[in-house]
């Protein structure tokens, strides 16, 4: 389906009153395809020796032709300062390959002690191809250097990440209602990013020249060395939880090609946690909790490749960024029957050096290793170290069976968030997301079920992002005493497109842009089971979980091991 978006750039003067807009749009059509697969076994050797494995392989590839057009201009003055239309061929490919092992001991004679090994590796290689043609370009006479500089281009991009974690965790009981537990953990995860540059001015005359001056080889190793050791106590209704972690962390960053000297960083934080939880009975229970989370930037966040594709908006990463370290406290209530479940949070945390994007209007020599710069004024967005933000944070989930066939399920976020960079730029605002779903069985073979999504415009540093509801609905039939299953789905069936906006702005400019794109889909699914497996497959009860790497935007997470999971 066409996705098509719009903008508008304003400069602004120190009155707020624009003089310069630039209006951008663009139009495209993307293909994709998604092809991916689980697996995942156990043995048990005896009653004490267990060996759990999975593996699991994911691969999305698409391609696109996007069209678009740029035009500026002064608002009280007539003419175009220039304008421009453009063709971007673009394709590329996310893979992810995981694959797990676990080695789970129990002890006869100590009931509840348990000792695993584990090791985990993961690896996500993705590839990019753009070919940026620009047509009909005209530019005003102050303008003809500016318009100079934007010239076809050719780039092949290359990034990955690659992991490989072990983990080994021990834990005992001791003194009738205490336990004590401790491991350790070691993460090796290597990044890569290649993004060449190729001259086209030639190409007519031969395959494009390479570009070594704007093209950029990056390499980001970490290794991440963890040791923690908690302390557990439960009697009757009441239970506690105390724990450290210390993780060293060394950060290793090495420029192949481009611009940039090579560098070293260690860090050393001690991670605390704590928990108090009160049961009133088996299926009714409140806890309060403390927990200081480590979330350490991926790839996009750290590659200071210059991504000068659009001339107005101009982005780069920042190798130097440190860990975000947000500390969170949760109240928690939970409930569970067999008609009526709810489970309640409410949070408060805060951050005192959140990644945030910084988006500002510079003159384009003031961004180092630009090529061609002219001494105009464009939007310039990197990342920094720089945000304070507080939120709090309201979670619920209710599911609820009035009959023996119906099912109600809602999904409830809510959070008031206030960030600020401690200086100039400061925003704060409420979020709020809903999921509900409502689901029939009629006649044990049919299955009827509808859902709606709905989410409030979010808040950034710099402004705020778009609203969303989507819905859709599903019909299920089983057959063969339920061995086979066709499923029907359809998403939005009564609104085609959707609208997407994004507010940011600043001391001297103003942006806003608007996204149009389809939400509309049908799909049928068929699955049949062969034969007739009934017993699960058996897993350890500890196994490795990295959740600590911010991706694009993503939210705080630690290193998931150990008290502080």
């Amino acid at each position: 389906k066409r996705q098509d978006s719009t903008g508008e750039q304003q400069l602004l003067d120190d009155s707020g009153t624009p003089t310069q807009i630039t209006e951008t749009a663009s139009s495209a059509k993307p293909k994709s395809q998604w092809h991916g697969g689980s697996m995942e076994a156990s043995y048990e050797i005896d009653s004490l020796r267990l060996i759990t494995a999975s593996f699991s392989l994911n691969r999305y590839a698409y391609k696109q032709d996007s069209y678009g057009s740029a035009r500026s201009y002064i608002p009280t003055a007539g003419g175009d300062l220039y304008r421009y239309s453009s063709l971007n061929h673009n394709k590329g490919s996310f893979n992810s390959i995981s694959g797990g092992l676990d080695y789970q001991r129990s002890f006869k004679n100590v009931k509840g002690r348990l000792l695993t090994f584990s090791y985990r590796i993961e690896t996500g290689p993705n590839t990019s191809k753009n070919r940026l043609t620009y047509n009909d370009m005209y530019a005003s006479e102050a303008w003809t250097d500016y318009l100079r500089r934007i010239k076809n281009q050719n780039t092949d991009g290359d990034q990955s990440s690659t992991e490989q974690t072990f983990q080994l965790d021990y834990t005992t009981p001791f003194a009738k209602y205490h336990t004590f537990e401790t491991g350790a953990k070691y993460i090796l995860r290597q990044n890569k990013s290649t993004n060449d540059k190729y001259d086209t001015a030639n190409e007519d005359d031969g395959a494009p020249t390479f570009d070594a001056e704007n093209s950029s080889h990056f390499k980001h190793h970490n290794d991440i060395l963890a040791a923690y050791a908690g302390y557990g106590f439960a009697k009757e209704k009441w239970s506690a939880r105390l724990g450290l972690r210390y993780e060293h962390t060394l950060q290793d960053v090495k420029y192949i090609v481009g611009r940039g000297s090579d560098f070293r960083k260690n860090f050393d934080d001690l991670v605390p946690s704590a928990k108090l939880g009160y049961k009133f009975s088996d299926m009714m229970n409140i806890s309060l909790s403390y927990k200081m989370r480590i979330s350490r930037p991926g790839i996009y966040y750290l590659n200071p490749y210059i991504n000068d594709t659009n001339p107005e908006s101009i982005s780069q990463g920042n190798s130097n960024l440190d860990s975000e370290k947000t500390h969170s406290f949760d109240l928690q209530f939970s409930s569970f029957a067999q008609k009526f479940s709810c489970s309640l949070t409410t949070s408060y945390s805060f951050t005192n050096n959140s990644i945030q994007n910084v988006q500002r209007m510079v003159n384009d020599n003031d961004i180092a290793g630009l090529p061609n710069p002219t001494g105009k004024q464009v939007l310039y967005t990197t990342y920094y170290n720089i945000g304070k933000t507080q939120n709090v944070n309201f979670n619920g989930y209710v599911s609820w069976n009035p009959l023996t066939d119906t099912r109600f399920t809602l999904n409830a976020w809510g959070g008031y968030s206030h960030l600020t960079d401690g200086q100039s730029l400061k925003n704060h605002g409420w979020n709020v997301s809903l999921w509900t779903s409502l689901q029939q069985t009629i006649a044990k073979t049919w299955t009827v079920s509808l859902s709606a999504y709905m989410q409030t415009p979010g808040v950034s540093l710099q402004g705020k992002t778009g609203s969303m509801f989507s819905h859709d609905f599903s019909v299920s039939r089983s057959f063969m005493d339920k061995r086979l299953n066709i499923t029907f789905n359809c998403g939005n069936p009564f609104k085609k497109y959707f609208k997407y906006n994004s507010d940011i702005s600043g001391p001297n400019f103003a942006y806003k842009q608007q996204y149009r794109f389809c939400m509309q889909y049908v799909a049928l699914g068929v699955s049949y089971r062969i034969g007739k497996l009934q017993a699960r497959v058996k897993k350890a009860e500890r196994t490795i979980e990295n959740n600590d790497v911010k991706q694009g935007g993503g939210s705080s997470s630690d290193t998931n091991m150990g008290p502080g999971k």
